[in-house]
């Protein structure tokens, strides 16, 4: 059923690149894709940041990640990765990434709290959160940039 959702009507009604340009996904970044579900953006996202970038997506359903793996081997693209994580412990190293977005975190698991606080830890100095619909990270962790649509753009303080 998931999978139907993402690739059969949000096809319909959803352009993934001019969400992820809203996000402010750029040539270059090293991005972070929290809570990929089946990889709607996943392959978009690493063909935006290109060659010189990558995309690491992370889910904590194991069907969701072998659809993700798949996904890109059939795109043959080569600047992604996805791995099975907990958002709140991604076992990732401080300030490895550019740019993390979250999109469809509508349920998380576990504390909203850790899940800030690590997205945090692997941003960069001055890197950007991007977050999709009514969420909205502590202010001590999160500077707010630029609402545009149902994007959400804060830099890490």
């Amino acid at each position: 059923m998931m999978s139907f959702v993402h690739e059969t009507l949000y096809g319909l009604f959803r352009d993934p690149y001019r969400v992820l340009n809203a996000a402010g996904l750029q040539s270059g970044q090293q991005v972070l894709e929290v809570g990929c579900g089946p990889g709607f953006f996943t392959v978009p996202a690493a063909e935006i940041v290109g060659e010189e970038g990558s995309v690491r997506a992370i889910d904590v359903n194991p069907l969701a990640v072998e659809r993700v793996r798949g996904k890109i081997q059939q795109a043959g693209v080569t600047n992604a990765e996805v791995a099975l994580a907990d958002a709140a412990h991604t076992g990732l190293p401080d300030g490895g990434f550019d740019l993390v977005f979250v999109f469809g975190l509508a349920r998380p698991i576990g504390r909203l709290e850790d899940i800030w606080a690590e997205l945090h830890r692997v941003l960069k100095p001055g890197g950007a959160l991007s977050i999709e619909g009514r969420l909205r990270p502590p202010d001590e962790l999160f500077r707010p940039v630029r609402r545009r649509g149902r994007i959400s753009l804060f830099e890490r303080a």
